[in-house]
């Protein structure tokens, strides 16, 4: 009888925690997808209203970022979100085109960030760190 209950409560406590760690996983890459979102809609924003248009955001960046980078090449916004032993990447296309400033120091730790986006002079719109 003492060998079924600890049966029936390992199973319980292993369900549980397999339970715990997708549920992180999941959280992460929805907070990542509503960075990227957020991010693409201020860039969009600013893309319409023209220069000198600015606009501030504070952005959650979850733990398990790997790389967050501003593609130039086909104006997207990409995050790279580590799932288990892979990674999922998050794009956000915007309709002007998109640089960045130093954006290295947002996957060495989570946490709220600061970004500026503005419009330049060249109808081009750039996304920082504050």
């Amino acid at each position: 009888m003492l060998a079924l209950s600890l049966i029936v409560f390992s199973s319980i406590l292993y369900v549980t925690g397999v339970l715990i760690s997708t549920s992180s996983i999941q959280v992460g890459v929805d907070s990542a997808f509503r960075a990227v979102e957020k991010l693409r809609n201020a860039a969009d924003f600013i893309y319409v209203h023209g220069h000198p248009s600015r606009t501030e955001l504070d952005i959650y960046i979850p733990p398990n970022i790997e790389e967050f980078g501003i593609l130039d090449s086909n104006n997207s916004i990409r995050i790279r979100v580590s799932v288990g032993q892979t990674y999922t990447d998050i794009y956000g296309v915007t309709k002007g085109t998109v640089y960045g400033g130093d954006l290295t120091n947002i996957i060495t730790r989570e946490g709220y960030y600061k970004f500026r986006v503005e419009s330049t002079s060249e109808d081009n719109i750039n996304i920082t760190v504050i």
